[in-house]
């Protein structure tokens, strides 16, 4: 075979590579923004009707009364918006700094951070979900968020 040949078959093998790559990871974002959507439509339906899914109130009895679960599920969605928003990469760390700084500011999500930060940290799958566990935390410390909700922190033992 001559080169221009082997040039133009390595060229199309690039491409076709490329373009491959490109719809997985097109189609792996169309799939996450659907997740968000169905999630959201669910969180839409709990923060109406808490009494329909009192998940913070079953999962956290010692900490969380009946009706603070709407305000709670509110929280999750505004948590999960910006998780995904910054894994499609819609917000960017320095306007999720800011958001998560305004939104420590709120008693409710100071609560929701305190109860669910460590369970996210170990459920996050990729850099920017720990990114986004990362932000978050710095700005429940920085509102003392630890002091404020002691018993909600990790000792080595129980984090085994």
């Amino acid at each position: 075979m001559n080169r221009p040949v082997l040039a133009l078959a390595a060229g199309v093998a690039v491409a076709s590579t490329v373009h491959t790559v490109q719809r997985h990871l097109h189609h792996k974002r169309l799939l996450e923004l659907e997740m968000h959507k169905a999630h959201g439509r669910m969180l839409e339906v709990a923060t109406t009707h808490p009494d329909l899914d009192p998940i913070w109130v079953r999962n956290h009895p010692d900490h969380v009364k009946e009706d603070e679960s709407g305000p709670l599920l509110m929280c999750q969605w505004w948590l999960e918006f910006w998780r995904t928003g910054l894994n499609l990469g819609v917000f960017t760390p320095a306007v999720l700094r800011q958001n998560a700084k305004n939104f420590m500011k709120e008693p409710t999500a100071l609560k929701a951070w305190a109860l669910t930060r460590h369970g996210r940290a170990l459920q996050s799958r990729s850099r920017h979900d720990r990114m986004h566990v990362a932000l978050l935390n710095a700005a429940f410390e920085e509102a003392d968020g630890p002091s404020q909700y002691p018993e909600c922190e990790l000792t080595p033992a129980s984090a085994l």
